[in-house]
């Protein structure tokens, strides 16, 4: 793997060298190596062995909370490489590309392996552009993006996600409108029959069977140094491709759709900014936050289900003050205001697909202090994240439960980065 990773490398050295002479395509190669070492009292989903931390994990065997346990690890996973290009014109557009890797593969099973984080070409005119590839989904947030030190970057409470897409946006004055249909990769809605069939290598097809990528439509006003900005996004997933009841077995026929909001406020001057950051919708566990769905109904004898979509909201605060020596704060809170219908009882059991959807209540406080110098960045950070999980039987009315456990995670990090 390593042999791959170098040769990789050696051939956008080469390419970069044989553009830039024949001031053709422009190549800069530009990236940062990074190592964190973080210590946890609470173990949490083991993304990336614990790097990108999201919530604490509360999970009981024979009467055991076998999480609440401290942990510690050092990590260079997070290290990153890129190559920026300048092509010639297209349409009497300005044309530019990116792509960028880093090593957090597969987070959950295998995060040493070389990735793509970011393939897009992008087409500029005075006042619009056309982005077609991956990059950031448009609920990232653009420049209203939280200051921390995890490299979470307030997930769950804010949106994470890279995905393919086809986005357009204009300039109108001080407002910008854009448009964007959006495609899933390594942030996926979950397949209720996954499992079902072995080879289903990859886990987008949820959304690849629904036909309609997911629509999004955002809007920011910006004026000195207030920036004010907001979206909609619709999304349409099929749950099942196989349908078994006693009568017989058929392709499925049932599709969810769902709807998501989002909106912030920065204010951003000299040495201060402040950002205030809200999310509202259904089936959000693409955005790396909690949410899902459930099975409504089920007929036995079609097998024919109907689905009920779980609704989560979080609102998240980042402040910062500094240049060389900068200081700064997150806190975070979010919900879980369950489902718009009841669930489909089984025995007792809700038959749920998505994430962290026993969890009622969560919040997380975080400050840091950091040292900023020309390429170097030193930064530690104190991390409180608590979740309150349901416990004892769940209402089959709306997905909820009327008792809570809460689970608290404290974490110290300290991260190093060297930019080129």
């Amino acid at each position: 793997m390593n042999k791959i990773i170098v040769a990789g490398i050696a051939l956008l050295c080469a390419f970069a060298a044989r553009s830039q002479s024949d001031e053709k395509p422009k190549v800069d190669i530009y990236g940062f190596v990074r190592v964190d070492a973080y210590v946890d009292s609470y173990k949490g989903v083991d993304a990336g062995h614990d790097i990108f931390y999201l919530l604490p994990l509360y999970v009981v065997t024979n009467g055991v909370e076998v999480n609440k346990q401290p942990s510690s690890n050092i990590s260079a996973v997070a290290s990153r490489l890129g190559v920026r290009v300048s092509f010639p014109e297209v349409l009497n557009a300005k044309a530019t590309g990116l792509i960028e890797f880093d090593f957090a593969g597969n987070l959950k099973s295998d995060p040493t392996l070389f990735r793509i984080r970011q393939a897009y070409s992008l087409f500029s005119w005075e006042k619009s552009s056309l982005l077609v590839g991956q990059t950031w989904h448009p609920f990232f947030g653009g420049s209203a993006v939280p200051v921390v030190a995890g490299l979470n970057t307030g997930a769950p409470f804010s949106c994470f996600n890279r995905s393919p897409m086809i986005r357009y946006n204009m300039a109108l004055g001080r407002f910008s409108v854009s448009a964007a249909a959006v495609s899933e990769m390594q942030y996926c809605s979950p397949l209720a029959d996954m499992a079902d069939f072995s080879f289903l290598l990859t886990t987008n097809h949820a959304k690849r069977n629904a036909l309609v990528p997911e629509l999004v439509f955002t809007t920011e006003y910006n004026q000195a140094a207030v920036t004010v900005g907001a979206g909609a996004g619709y999304k349409r997933i099929k749950p099942r491709m196989l349908i078994s009841g006693t009568e017989e077995s058929a392709v499925a026929d049932e599709f969810l759709s769902s709807a998501t909001y989002m909106a912030y406020g920065r204010y951003k001057k000299d040495k201060f900014m402040f950002l205030l950051k809200t999310y509202l919708g259904e089936n959000m566990s693409h955005l790396v936050m909690p949410g899902g769905y459930g099975v409504a109904s089920l007929d036995p004898q079609t097998g024919r289900e109907t689905y009920t979509s779980y609704t989560t909201y979080t609102t998240s605060l980042s402040v910062v003050y500094g240049r060389k020596w900068r200081v700064g704060m997150f806190g975070g809170y979010g919900g879980n205001l369950g489902t718009d219908k009841p669930l489909y009882s089984d025995d007792g059991k809700a038959k749920t697909y998505g994430s962290f959807l026993n969890m009622q209540k969560m919040y997380r406080v975080a400050p840091h202090i950091s040292l900023n110098l020309k390429n170097f960045r030193l930064v530690g950070e104190y991390e409180m994240t608590a979740a309150n999980y349901g416990t004892g039987t769940i209402d089959f009315s709306n997905g909820l439960f009327s008792s809570t456990h809460k689970a608290i995670n404290n974490r110290g990090i300290i991260s190093l980065t060297h930019s080129f």
